[in-house]
């Protein structure tokens, strides 16, 4: 298993609203099977970080492609990359 970070920003939709406890329980559903680590928005708003745990870049290329929010287009630069733990441990 490896750590994937996706960043990203928000798009301007009432859908953002209406959709979030889908988001939440999609997140929660990932947490409870290993594949979540963490995941919140910014302080500001502007979006948000998740920290995945995938076999690999396509496992969480899909995670990101089912999460809500992404099939709603409810969130914008989309930025996924592996990330490596060097001090510290999750």
């Amino acid at each position: 298993m490896a750590l994937f970070l996706l960043t990203y920003g928000y798009n301007e939709t009432d859908l953002r609203a209406q959709r979030r406890d889908d988001h939440v329980a999609y997140l929660n559903e990932l947490h409870a099977d290993g594949a979540l680590v963490a995941a919140g928005p910014y302080e500001d708003g502007s979006g948000g970080a998740i920290l995945l745990n995938a076999e690999d870049v396509a496992a969480a290329e899909k995670l990101v492609a089912d999460d809500p929010y992404t099939r709603l287009d409810v969130t914008r630069n989309r930025y996924l990359r592996p990330w490596k733990v060097v001090v510290g441990g999750i």
